[in-house]
C-alpha cells in the first residue's frame, strides 16, 4: 500500500505564514504506524503539493492521510480537490484537530475523518486493508455524515497509546527544512485541567454536583450535564482526555534518533510540560494542581536529554513548549534552567483580570502567571506570555487591567508577548454552551486595538534591548522580499534574524551581532563569524 501523508498543519489557505520553522508530531506519528505495519509512506507539506514543488506523485499514491487544524479548512479543501482530480480512486483520511468539526467534514470529499486516539483507528485500517466495516465498534464511535465516515476512538485508562505507537524519526528527512526547524517531540498528551469556570458552568446548566468545585480535589472527569471541562476556549481535554505521560526511555530514543538524522532544534511538546509523570500508575489526572510537580522524574528526563544534546558533533538545542502557571515553582524552574539554559518557554495567561480568568476556567490566576515568569527569568529561561482577546466574558474592565500590566508590569520578567483573537474551537466548552455576546462591542474593539498596539510596542522595545548583543543562529532561507538577504533562526532563544550576504549562506551556523530592529517580530544583524558546524 502506497500512502502519502499530507502535512497541512498551520497552512491556512495553502501556505504557512507563521511558524514556518516548526514541524509537528502528527504526520511523523502516522508514518510511524505505517512503519509498524510494513507499509510504505512518505510525508509532504500541503503547499508543496499545491504549488507542484514536490517530486511526490499524487497518481501513484493509493491512500492519503491529511493532518490539519480547524483554521486549515481552505488548504484542506484545495488539496482534496486536487487529489480527486488527479486520482479518482484515492482513499482520503482526514485527521488532526480539524476532524473534530462535523460541519467541516460535511463539506469535504474525504472517505473518513478520525479524531480522539486516532493511532488505534489508523493501525486497524492499515491492518485490514482500509476496510471501515472491519473497525471495532466496541472501541470506536462510528457515525456517517453525508455518506462519509466520522470516527472517534474512545479514551480509556487501560491502554496508553504511547506504549504501542511511536513517531518515525527517519521520516523527518521528508521535510526539506528539517535541519533548521523546531521539531516537536511529544512528552504529555491531554490536559489535567478538569475545572469548569463560572461562565462555562452557568451557560451549560450546572447542577452544582461538586465534582469540580475544589480545583485541588478533582478526582473525576464526569459531569451530569456533560459540560466540557477545562478552559472555555480549549478543546484538548474533550478530545484527548486527561494528561498521560510518555516514558522517559521512549523520549530519549526519539530525541537521540532525531539528532542523529540531522535535526538541530527539538521542542518538547505538551499542553503542560509540568504534568509530566504526575499521574499515578493507570489513574487519570484531573486536577491541574494536585499532586505537585514530579521534580524527580522531570530532572531525570532533562538530564538524560541534555547529555544526548551535548554529545552531538553539531550545536543543538532542546526547549520546552509550554507550562501551566498552576504547577510552576522555584524548584521546577531551577531544574529546567540547569539543563536547558537560555531557552524560551511559553506561559498561558489569556487575561490579567482575575475575575475574567476564573470565569473562563483558567487553572491559575494572573498573579501565578506573573510569578511563574519571574521564576523562569531568575533561572535563566526566557518566558513568553500568551494572551487571548475577544473571549466570552471579556469587558472594558478586564481589557483595561490586561493593558495596564502589558504597559507597565512585564518589562523585567517577560521576553515576548503573543496575543491571539479568540476563535471557537469544536468540542471546546464555549462552543458547547450558550455564551451571549457583549452589547458594547464598539468600545471593546477600541480597547482590543489598544491592547494589540501595546503588545507590538512591548515586543519592539524588548528587541531594542538586544541591540549590540550576539546570538548564534542557523541560516534557513532566502528572504522572499529583500534582495541578498537571508532569514536565520536562533539556535536557542530569540527572534528571527535578517542578515545580508551576496553569497549563498543557507545552512551555515552564524554568530550574529544584532544592529537593527526591523519589526516587533524580526531583527537584523551583521555576521561576526561563520561557525564551524563541528564543536
Amino acid at each position: 500500500m502506497n500512502i502519502l501523508i499530507v502535512d497541512a498543519l498551520a497552512a491556512n489557505e495553502g501556505r504557512r505564514k507563521f511558524s514556518r520553522d516548526a514541524i509537528g508530531v502528527g504526520p511523523r506519528l502516522l508514518a510511524g504506524i505505517c512503519v509498524k505495519n510494513n507499509s510504505y509512506s512518505r510525508i509532504t507539506r500541503v503547499e508543496d503539493l499545491l504549488e507542484q514543488e514536490n517530486v511526490v506523485s499524487i497518481e501513484t499514491s493509493e491512500v492519503f492521510f491529511i493532518s490539519a487544524m480547524t483554521v486549515d479548512e481552505i488548504a484542506v479543501s484545495r488539496i482534496v480537490r486536487k487529489i480527486k482530480e488527479e486520482n479518482k480512486s484515492a482513499f482520503i483520511v482526514l485527521g488532526g484537530p480539524i476532524s473534530t468539526d462535523p460541519k467541516i467534514i460535511q463539506k469535504l470529499e474525504v472517505n473518513l475523518a478520525v479524531y480522539g486516539e486516532g493511532e488505534f483507528i489508523v493501525d486497524e485500517l492499515i491492518r485490514n486493508d482500509f476496510s471501515i466495516e472491519s473497525l471495532s465498534k466496541a472501541d470506536n464511535n462510528i457515525q456517517q455524515i453525508n455518506g462519509k465516515y466520522y470516527i472517534k476512538r474512545k479514551i480509556t485508562s487501560k491502554i496508553n497509546p504511547f506504549d504501542l505507537f511511536a513517531p518515525s524519526t527517519s521520516h523527518i528527512k521528508d521535510y526539506p527544512d528539517y535541519w533548521f526547524s523546531k521539531v516537536y517531540v511529544e512528552t504529555v498528551r491531554g490536559c489535567s485541567n478538569f475545572y469548569r469556570g463560572e461562565l462555562v458552568k452557568q451557560s451549560g446548566g450546572c447542577s452544582d454536583c461538586g465534582n469540580c468545585e475544589d480545583i485541588d480535589e478533582i478526582i473525576t472527569g464526569n459531569c451530569p450535564e456533560e459540560i466540557p471541562p477545562g478552559c472555555g476556549f480549549c478543546s484538548v481535554p474533550s478530545i484527548f482526555g486527561p494528561s498521560r505521560s510518555r516514558s522517559i526511555e521512549s523520549i530519549e530514543t526519539e530525541v537521540a534518533d532525531l539528532f542523529n538524522n540531522g535535526v538541530r532544534r527539538i521542542m518538547l511538546s505538551a499542553p503542560g510540560f509540568l504534568d509530566f509523570q504526575r499521574e499515578r500508575k493507570e489513574d487519570h489526572l484531573f486536577s491541574p494542581t494536585s499532586p505537585k510537580v514530579n521534580l524527580e522524574r522531570i530532572e531525570e528526563l532533562l538530564s538524560k536529554l541534555a547529555e544526548i544534546r551535548d554529545s552531538q558533533t553539531k550545536l543543538c538545542n532542546i526547549s520546552i513548549e509550554n507550562v501551566k502557571p498552576s504547577l510552576v515553582n522555584s524548584e521546577a524552574t531551577k531544574i529546567i534552567g540547569k539543563y536547558l539554559p537560555d531557552t524560551s518557554i511559553s506561559i498561558g495567561c489569556e487575561t490579567f483580570d482575575v475575575i475574567h480568568s476564573d470565569q473562563i476556567g483558567r487553572p491559575s490566576s494572573p498573579t501565578q502567571a506573573l510569578n511563574a515568569a519571574k521564576y523562569f527569568k531568575e533561572a535563566g529561561i526566557n518566558p513568553q506570555i500568551y494572551l487571548i482577546h475577544s473571549l466570552p466574558g471579556e469587558t472594558i474592565k478586564s481589557l483595561d487591567k490586561t493593558i495596564e500590566i502589558v504597559e507597565g508590569g512585564l518589562t523585567d520578567i517577560a521576553e515576548k508577548i503573543t496575543v491571539y483573537k479568540y476563535l471557537p474551537l469544536p468540542n471546546s466548552p464555549f462552543t458547547k454552551t450558550d455564551v451571549s455576546l457583549p452589547l458594547d462591542r464598539h468600545l471593546l474593539n477600541i480597547k482590543r486595538d489598544r491592547l494589540k498596539e501595546a503588545i507590538i510596542d512591548f515586543n519592539f522595545r524588548k528587541k531594542e534591548e538586544i541591540l549590540d548583543s550576539e546570538i548564534i543562529a542557523i541560516v534557513a532561507e532566502k528572504d522572499r522580499i529583500r534582495k541578498d538577504t537571508y532569514i536565520c533562526y536562533p539556535l536557542n532563544s530569540g527572534p528571527a534574524v535578517s542578515v545580508k550576504s551576496q553569497e549563498n549562506i543557507i545552512g551555515e551556523t552564524l554568530k550574529i551581532k544584532i544592529n537593527k530592529v526591523v519589526s516587533d517580530k524580526l531583527v537584523a544583524g551583521q555576521v561576526v563569524e561563520i561557525l564551524e558546524n563541528e564543536k
